[in-house]
């Protein structure tokens, strides 16, 4: 038989508070920064296909309000992009949804914040959002998912490639 003090109290009580905090952090929902209210929270993979979904239409209004030096490979670099994202981000979710469950709460695409952002600081910041994101969205252990991200990526960065460097 154990004395009393060979017990191990403490791990018993770190695991309650685990427990009370992720169940603290699941009440918590997050607030619009705008209105001030609360909303209700979307998946991480809806907000990661979301963005893909997004990166697809703000390739494509790039794609037709670019002029100037350099503007036939840049619209020929934004028109290789949005075709082929769509084509990957469609396997990404179709994939998703057939070992995990249909996602119905994508995000509206709102262009507004981006159209002011010069199309290679819009493809570097979504390179990066990639990079921040993938992980959390869908998981790592997941390489036929983030096999298709990988494509994404080396998508985004070609088409960098070409807007910098093909004039």
């Amino acid at each position: 038989m154990k004395k009393f003090s060979q017990f191990n109290f403490k791990k018993v009580n770190e695991q309650e508070i685990a427990l009370n905090q992720n169940a603290q952090a699941q009440e918590k929902k997050p607030v619009n920064v705008t209105s001030g209210e609360q909303v209700e929270e979307k998946s991480d993979a809806s907000k990661f296909f979301s963005k893909l979904f997004e990166s697809r239409e703000m390739a494509h209004v790039y794609h037709l309000q670019i002029k100037g030096e350099g503007s036939y490979s840049g619209h020929k670099a934004l028109d290789n992009y949005y075709n082929d994202v769509l084509d990957l981000i469609d396997e990404l979710v179709e994939t998703y949804q057939g070992q995990y469950e249909i996602v119905e709460d994508y995000q509206i695409i709102d262009t507004n914040s981006t159209t002011s952002k010069d199309k290679i600081e819009y493809f570097n910041e979504l390179q990066q959002f990639i990079k921040d994101n993938r992980y959390t969205a869908l998981s790592k252990e997941d390489s036929h998912l983030q096999n298709i991200v990988d494509e994404v990526v080396a998508l985004g960065y070609r088409t960098l490639y070409k807007l910098k460097n093909l004039k």
